[in-house]
């Protein structure tokens, strides 16, 4: 039986995670803050309880993580129950917690959304200034302050990562392209249209395992209404991936729902000539043609 790792639980009604119903998507997720026995609970206990039992942390290595003081550190993991990455690593993060024996309230889960109007975003906020851009992060945070994070997945395993993390060895999580995008938006780079792109995408090279990296960022900068940054970064995967027709029709239809309708039927054009997906043209031709209608 897992033992119960507490949660960090505000004393408001709107802290509380709730289940979305199978119309809105099947099957069913939860949004915001959660406990660990609510993903206990079916739906979500198929994966759960199976994840937890069958991970066993390194002995050696759990060792060393009971040896460190971490009175002061919090954990944070944004996931999704939608997610195959999240139904993975949580389980196993949970059952590496609770091997740690970590004091309660230390541990704090936050489901996010996944849908386009709300992507990677909880109803009650817990999300905002975090720069979550994908699922599952766990943000390791020390009196307060941001020590490091293990973004979708660890670079060895849960363990080793949280040991170079607690351990102050030097940690380089995956998408080292991540810290570098919100020194951007800290610096306010992706929302001055004076900006290169091209500038920008120069610092990027090397740093980034493919489109879907930029893609998955500016998704949910377009989602959550800053659509300048968003542009700004589509822009910059262009220049990183200028042949890919899918880095085009992405910055399209950004600068489509941004009014810039010539640039969004150039970004189409290109969408257009680079595809090599039949399947894809009718697709491509309807955004085309968006960019045509001037009342759109």
């Amino acid at each position: 039986m897992r033992s119960q790792v507490p949660c960090l639980v505000l004393a408001l009604v709107a802290a509380t995670a709730f289940p979305v119903g199978a119309h809105d998507e099947d099957p069913p997720k939860l949004l915001g803050r959660c406990t660990a026995p609510q993903l206990d609970e079916e739906p979500y206990a198929v994966w759960s309880q199976e994840g937890y039992a069958d991970y066993a942390p390194n002995p050696a290595v759990l060792e060393a993580l009971r040896g460190l003081d971490t009175v002061g550190t919090k954990f944070t993991v944004f996931f999704g129950t939608w997610c195959g990455d999240s139904r993975r690593e949580v389980p196993r993060l949970l059952k590496l917690f609770d091997a740690m024996g970590l004091d309660d309230g230390r541990v704090e889960l936050v489901a996010l959304d996944r849908t386009d109007e709300a992507l990677k975003q909880s109803p009650t906020g817990e999300e905002r200034g975090r720069e979550i851009y994908r699922v599952p992060t766990l943000i390791v945070e020390r009196d307060g302050k941001e020590v490091s994070r293990l973004v979708e997945h660890p670079v060895l395993s849960l363990e080793r990562d949280l040991l170079a993390i607690l351990d102050g060895a030097g940690y380089a999580p995956s998408y080292a392209a991540y810290p570098v995008i919100r020194d951007w938006l800290d610096a306010g780079l992706l929302a001055d249209p004076n900006v290169s792109p091209w500038g920008l995408a120069k610092q990027l090279r090397g740093e980034i395992n493919g489109e879907g990296d930029l893609a998955a960022v500016a998704r949910v900068l377009q989602s959550r209404g800053d659509l300048a940054e968003a542009v700004k970064l589509f822009e910059v995967n262009c220049a990183l991936h200028w042949e890919s027709a899918s880095c085009h029709a992405r910055l399209a239809a950004a600068l489509l729902e941004s009014g810039d309708l010539e640039s969004a039927r150039k970004s189409a054009d290109r969408a257009l000539r680079y595809n090599k997906d039949p399947e894809r043209l009718q697709q491509l031709t309807e955004l085309i043609a968006k960019t045509l209608e001037p009342n759109f």
